[in-house]
């Protein structure tokens, strides 16, 4: 299997969700929010980075995974990097994991986003935008 690089995975899933173009909460960080050394070894996805989460990464991959999440770790704009948001930086440094994040980019995507999965599992046909989001 070809290595595949973090910058490749950022760039498509950048393109692909239009992380750049949709507005989101002032606070959120959507896109990459922790690099690692650049060579992926593996792809997981979560809900959420929390710490559990990270846990669950380290048991189970190789360091230099990238793990893919609807809600990031930075929502609450520039804070110190002390208790909580220490350890699962600290966690995610130690074992050479990278965090991407998209929230609504991946709620409001046409085809992968999340209600356009629940549209098409109700039978929903043509699902139409009703709203703006932010």
């Amino acid at each position: 299997m070809k290595a595949v690089s973090l910058e490749e995975v950022v760039d498509y899933l950048d393109t692909y969700l239009h992380v750049g173009t949709m507005p989101d909460a002032p606070n959120a960080l959507n896109g990459l929010q922790v690099q690692n050394s650049g060579e992926l070894t593996s792809i997981v996805a979560a809900v959420d980075a929390s710490q559990q989460t990270i846990d669950e990464v380290v048991e189970s991959c190789e360091p230099g995974a990238l793990l893919v999440v609807h809600h990031g770790l930075f929502w609450d704009g520039n804070r110190p990097v002390t208790g909580r948001r220490y350890e699962r930086l600290a966690s995610l440094l130690e074992h050479d994991i990278a965090v991407y994040s998209a929230h609504i980019p991946l709620d409001a995507h046409p085809e992968v986003g999340n209600n356009a999965v629940l549209a098409r599992m109700l039978g929903i046909l043509d699902p139409v935008p009703f709203h703006d989001y932010h």
